[in-house]
């Protein structure tokens, strides 16, 4: 009986290591492909233009800036704002004049504790309050000035970060001048504890004339201000009581994704309004490790901006954000790629999202493949040449751009194993960009450059038949013959450059196009003459 155990026990083990043996041969590297693109029917899928992040000064029952959007060729219009941080709805008006019209509910979330700005794609997910004081001092020069907020949130033990506020007090005058502020139903705390601070009363407490921020507590609904001055000693003032995240990143991504909270009318303040679309970008990002750490924290947490109109592709002439977007893909973590203006409204980026075809969709369907799209990576970047008239000024439709993806498919053998990467462009302005080049990049860089719309990149294998490429992703440009007024650019020339140098190719200076504020500010920009697009990574694990 004991050696039948041993026996037992033995073949137990064998069969249990023989099967460990199978299953790692089932999930050895490369078998396992993350491919967005897999179930796009790339002659019947709509490329529709949308944006992640864009703000466009709204008030909450009418957005002028969506006339001009859609003038520009956006047909999903998600818009972001900040005071509050919540969704912002297409006007009535506006739908009916534009039925076809695409909305998500998004905003931009910010002060979080432990993150920067994130965005959230189709959640309900509201932080914030705004609310600018209407006062007139400039012109009346009377004191005291008194204001009063409402519609606060009054300290909830259960959710304290609801009732933290910042009263920003922009305050001229003489050097030197200083006012008296006396502010009553809140008392200043901290807004990572909420605690009240040691200085918590407000009560005729001495304020310097310059800009500064008041945390505070809101202890009721209506919050007063008043303020003693010399009129012959300040000029003007000016205050606003803005409202953010103000809790723990994780606790704001799961409010962000999974929450529940109503408001007081029923209407939800959190959570993805469909389980398997939307969710979390990570805006004008971090370092590697923050990075690493939020898209790890639950598939949601889509990926990052690889560029932003006010950094191009990073702070400085760095390229951080493309840099940290291969960086990303090296270590085996899914990371989509989102191109975006954000507070630039005339400049450049879009996420062109593939849809399949709308006829005989309700808004409501198509709106749900949208959120679709943006969880699956089923979309691609546009940085779009802008637009001149004939007198060298930047024009409508901007950076619209019919240059395009047209396929990217993974070729399999007859066993269905990944053989190449497939890839054909369209869409090019023959007149204005006729040369096309087309850049495969993977771990090792970049490891393929076509100049031609239809281009394969095999995949490599080792001797096991397994793939070595961690990923690949595909950059296509379509660019003039020529550029400075007439210099050649020839495809060796292009190839030699990276996506910065290339965004900021150009024939003139100026033309009325703001630029990039960390290269352009205060002197005149590069108007940018070159389509370019770059689609999401394929994954091999």
């Amino acid at each position: 009986m004991k050696k039948n155990g041993i026996a037992l026990v033995m073949a137990v083990f064998f069969f249990t290591g023989f099967m460990s043996i199978l299953h790692a041969e089932t999930l050895k590297p490369g078998t396992e492909v993350l491919n967005p693109y897999e179930d796009v029917d790339w002659e019947k899928f709509e490329h529709i233009h949308s944006f992640s992040h864009q703000h466009a000064n709204r008030p909450p029952s009418y957005n002028p800036g969506a006339e001009v959007f859609w003038d520009m060729g956006f047909r999903h219009l998600p818009f972001s704002n900040y005071y509050p941080s919540s969704p912002t709805p297409l006007s009535d008006d506006f739908r009916k004049k534009h039925p076809g019209a695409l909305w998500s509910p998004n905003a931009e979330q910010h002060s979080a504790q432990g993150a920067g700005h994130f965005n959230v794609i189709d959640s309900y997910y509201s932080t914030g309050h705004g609310d600018s004081a209407k006062i007139s001092y400039r012109r009346n020069k009377v004191s005291p000035v008194e204001y009063e907020f409402s519609g606060l949130n009054p300290y909830n033990p259960e959710r304290p970060w609801m009732s933290i506020y910042f009263l920003d007090l922009s305050i001229t005058g003489k050097e030197g001048a200083t006012l008296f502020m006396t502010i009553e139903g809140a008392q200043r705390a901290n807004p990572n504890t909420y605690a009240p601070t040691a200085d918590s009363v407000m009560n005729k407490t001495r304020i310097p004339a310059k800009r500064t921020s008041i945390y505070i507590r809101a202890e009721s609904e209506k919050v007063r201000v008043r303020f003693d001055l010399n009129p012959d000693e300040i000029d003007d003032l000016r205050l606003t009581m803005r409202q953010g995240v103000h809790r723990p990143w994780k606790d704001a991504f799961r409010a962000a994704l999974d929450g529940t909270l109503k408001d007081a009318k029923g209407n939800p303040i959190e959570g993805l309004r469909f389980p398997d679309g939307g969710g979390i970008t990570l805006n004008h990002t971090g370092s590697f490790s923050d990075t690493i750490e939020k898209l790890n924290f639950d598939p949601r947490v889509l990926g990052i901006e690889i560029f932003n109109q006010h950094m191009a592709f990073g702070p400085k002439g760095s390229m951080a954000f493309y840099n940290l977007w291969d960086e990303v893909l090296k270590t085996g973590t899914r990371c989509f790629g989102f191109f975006v203006r954000d507070h630039f409204i005339y400049e450049r980026g879009r996420n062109i999202l593939l849809l399949p075809p709308s006829e005989g969709l309700s808004i409501q369907e198509r709106e749900h493949n949208a959120s679709r799209a943006y969880r699956k990576g089923i979309f691609y970047g546009s940085l779009g040449a802008l637009a001149l008239d004939e007198n060298g000024q930047k024009t409508a439709p901007y950076d619209y751009s019919e240059f395009k993806f047209t396929s990217i498919m993974l070729k399999k053998d007859k066993d269905g194993n990944p053989e190449a990467v497939k890839v054909s462009v369209a869409g090019a302005d023959k007149t204005k960009r006729s040369n096309i080049q087309v850049r495969f990049i993977t771990d090792r860089g970049i490891s393929l450059i076509e100049n031609k719309p239809d281009a394969e990149f095999r995949l490599s294998k080792n001797q096991a038949g397994r793939i070595i490429e961690k990923y690949v992703r595909v950059e296509a440009f379509a660019y003039p013959p020529t550029h400075l007024k007439g210099k050649p650019l020839t495809a060796e020339d292009l190839a030699k450059m990276n996506v910065l140098e290339i965004s900021r190719l150009h024939n003139i200076l100026g033309g009325g196009y703001a630029g990039t504020v960390d290269f352009d500010k205060g002197k005149e920009a590069p108007v940018p003459i070159v389509d370019m697009i770059f689609s999401q990574p394929i994954m091999f694990r």
